[in-house]
This record gives structure tokens, sequence and C-alpha cells, in this order.
């Protein structure tokens, strides 16, 4: 009877090691379960900002739950030097979810700090959007459909890398702007798998390498994601890059290069007086890689040649090309606001668009002092402040060429800074609709005529103009 008893007590301790066993080799994942809403554990990630070596700074993510909500907090503080001053930009955003499925979006608020810029946005998301937000001394309310974003959008490409997602193998994302609480979606494709040394996925945002839409998350262009779901790093547009840290970084904003003095595209040789050029040819090389036609796009006014030795670029100023067939009969104005009608000044009927077009320009260069401004600004407060940069000045003469009923559009690209600096900045500037055909137009520098150092280029979100290089090949002068 014992040897018996004995016999059944190891047939029973073999089969629970052969489950044990299954268990092991089946697909059962020990992070398998982590990301489950329903399981959600409280963590905190941080990560250290570093742009270019010009901005450096910290960002934290931090999920709770109580019996009530679950709460994400962002908060993001980055600090750099424009022109020698030191400039800090604070981002903060706490949103509450409900701790129950579907695990909707309750209520929230958002705070931006930048220079000249105090935001400050409050929002509830029961039965409708209500939205409340104060930028510096001004109060608005919006109301909009409620939305359906969930903090299962907060965590789903956790939940996708996960489930050890092949290579190629992509996903729908959905992300919500802290401010304007609009809703965008990007698509991210897995581009590595861990391996070796290399224990990560690698996800890049399909949206942004593309080119970017208007439905694309704004800047985040790649991520490296663990294992276990946890965001290793960010890659965002123009080379800024978040690193995972094991606690608060510290950094010194004083080591850092300045921020617009060191950015932009270097240029092996002189050009001397840009507008007396006639005509501008330029060598472009990369640091990291050959293909300039992955580097940027090229508006049309500037034409790139490429071939198996070299690429160039041939820029001619004052260019004039024709518009797209019924452009002007298809053209949608906008109703202006009372601010800028109350500003626009009186343009004779009976003058030339050109004319016209002239007017509003030196008006518009003469209403505003230059000064450096990263921050956003609407148009109610640009005409408050007076003051801007290349972005502002854009911004006020579209909308003064809106009110006079004359098409115009901004063209993003590089100036060049001079002989003393050698390099191409960052630029904007007006084309303008006139006689069917397109003009450029620059309300920063007063030109009624784009110059050989306006270069109509974009640059891809991914890529960063610091390790773009232009050598001068041949220059022809008037």
């Amino acid at each position: 009877m014992k040897l018996q008893n004995n016999r059944v007590i190891n047939v029973l301790l073999k089969t629970l090691f052969l489950a044990a066993c299954l268990l092991s080799l089946s697909s059962f994942h020990p992070f398998q379960r982590l990301w489950s809403v329903a399981d959600l554990k409280p963590f905190t990630e941080w990560f250290q900002i570093n742009w270019q070596g010009q901005a450096v700074g910290w960002s934290k993510l931090q999920i709770t739950k109580d019996q009530q909500h679950f709460q994400v907090i962002q908060k993001e503080h980055i600090e750099g030097r424009v022109r020698g001053q030191r400039m800090r930009f604070v981002n903060d955003s706490t949103w509450y979810f409900s701790a129950e499925a579907p695990y909707e979006l309750i209520k929230g608020q958002a705070t931006s700090q930048q220079p000249n810029l105090d935001m400050n946005t409050s929002f509830t998301n029961n039965g409708q959007l209500t939205i409340k937000q104060t930028r510096n001394d001004r109060i608005n309310t919006f109301k909009e459909p409620k939305s359906d974003f969930s903090l299962i959008d907060v965590i789903k490409l956790r939940q996708f890398v996960e489930k050890q997602p092949s290579k190629g193998s992509s996903i729908q994302v959905a992300s919500l702007d802290p401010h304007s609480l609009q809703q965008r979606s990007s698509e991210f494709q897995v581009i590595a798998q861990p391996k070796g040394r290399h224990q990560r996925y690698l996800l890049a945002n399909l949206s942004s390498t593309s080119g970017g839409t208007s439905n694309s998350t704004s800047n985040l262009t790649g991520l490296g994601i663990s294992r276990s779901g946890h965001i290793l790093s960010q890659s965002r547009s123009q080379g800024m890059q978040l690193v995972a840290s094991r606690g608060k970084p510290s950094f010194n904003p004083e080591m850092q290069q300045d921020l617009y003095s060191s950015t932009g595209i270097e240029v092996q040789g002189k050009l001397g007086d840009v507008e007396q050029i006639d005509a501008l040819k330029l060598l472009l090389t990369t640091k990291t890689e050959t293909d300039a036609r992955d580097w940027f796009t090229v508006h049309t006014g500037a034409e790139l040649n490429v071939n198996d030795k070299t690429q160039t670029l041939t820029i001619k100023p004052a260019t004039k090309y024709k518009a797209k067939h019924n452009v002007l009969e298809q053209w949608r104005f906008y109703q202006p606001n009372d601010t800028l009608v109350s500003l626009s000044p009186e343009l004779d009927p009976s003058s030339s668009k050109i004319s016209q077009v002239e007017q509003l320009l030196t008006f518009t260069h003469n209403y505003l002092y230059y000064k450096p401004t990263p921050s956003s600004f609407s148009i109610v407060e640009l005409i408050d402040n007076g003051y801007g940069d290349c972005t502002e000045y854009t911004q006020l003469l579209l909308a003064l060429l809106n009110n006079a009923k004359i098409p115009a559009r901004k063209v993003e690209g590089y100036i060049y800074l001079g002989d003393d600096e050698q390099r191409f900045g960052g630029h904007e500037w007006v084309e303008v609709l006139i006689d069917n055909q397109w003009l450029g137009v620059d309300p920063t520098w007063n030109l009624m005529h784009t110059t050989a150092g306006h270069l109509p280029i974009r640059l891809a979100k991914e890529k960063s103009a610091s390790d773009l290089v232009f050598t001068v090949e041949k220059i022809h002068y008037k």
C-alpha cells in the first residue's frame, strides 16, 4: 500500500513538472500583462533632452491611480540661449482618465511658459468637451463635441510592442494636443527588433518620414522601446533627442551653444552681396548620408540636380513662375478679425496689385521690430506685441494680403546670414499671386524680390540642418 502511494505521488510530481515546462515554453511572457489597462501599475519615466548641443532639458512621464482615476502627468523643461539671452520653455500637463472601462478622458489642465507667452488650458470632457484657455491676459472658452480619447490611446504603442511585433508591422496611434485638444493620428512601423546588445524595438513615424501630413502627430519621428514596453529614446524633428534616465537629469544651459548662431547650414565659401547675384550654384554634401533627396524637398524657384558623383542646387533671384490652372478662381479668403481690419492701411483701389503688395510689405516691415521669438502667437497677440522674427513678419503680411483679397502663401526655407557667419539660417517669406504668376517677397528684409540668398528648401523632420554642408561652386553676379 505504501509503495502504491509513492507511485501516485511520483506520477503527480512528474505531471506538475511537465505542466511547468509546458507553461514556460508556451506563448506566455512575463511582460504580456504589464500593459493591460485593468492591471496597469503606477510608473515614472525620466528623459534627458538634448537638441544638437544648443538646448538641453528634462522630461517626465508619470502614471498614477486611485479609486476613481488614472492620472497621466507629463512635464518638460528645456533651456537654451538665443543671441546670448537665456530662454526657458516649460510644458506641463495633467490628464484624468476613468479608472473603469472604457478608461475615457474626463478632465485635465496644461500650462506652457515660453518667451513672452504664458498659456494655461483646463478642460472637462463630460457630454461635451469644454475648454477654458488663458493666453497671457486673454481668456477664451470653447465648446466642442466630446473627445473619445482614452488611456488605451496613451499606452497603445506599449501594448503593441509587448506582443513582440515583427519587423515591418505597423500600428495607427492617436495623440491629443494638450492645448487645442485636437486629436491626430500617426502610423508607426517597426524598423528593428531586439538583437544582440541592442535590446529594443525601433519604431518610425511613417507620417513624419514621408514629409508629414496635417493629420500626423506634431514632431515625434521615432521611438526606441524596451521589450517590456518602456520608452528608452525619442527622436523629434530637427535633431532633438530624448534618452531615458534613471532619475531627474541635471544640466547646465550655460554650457550650450547659442541657438541662433549655431543652427543652420554651413557654407564653405563667401557669397558677398547676395542682392548682386544673378545665379548661385551650390554643391551639397551630408555628414551622414550622400543622397540629398532624402534630406529635403525643393520648392519651385530652385533646381536640384543629382547624379552619381555630385548634387547641386541652383538658385536664381526674383524668380517668377506660372501658377496652376484656376488657382485664382478656387482661392478661398478667410474672414479677418476686427483687430486686423482696424490695423490694415487703406489701399487705393485704382492702384495695381503689385503696388498694393509693396504698400502692405513696407507697412509690415515698419510696424514690427525684429526680436527672436520662439513662441507662436495669434494674429491679435502679434499686433499687440508689435515684434517678432521672420515667422511673425510672414504671418502679419499674409493676414494683411488676405484682408486685401490678394492670394498669398508662406514659403519655408533658409536665408544666407552673411559672410561673417557663412551659413544659411532658417527663414520664412511670402509668395503672392499677381497676373497668374507667383512672386516671392520678404517682409522681414523689406524686399519685393527674393535674392539668391533665399533657399526655398524644406528639410525632412528627422534631419538636422547642422549635418548638411554647402560648398559654393559657381556665382554669377549682375
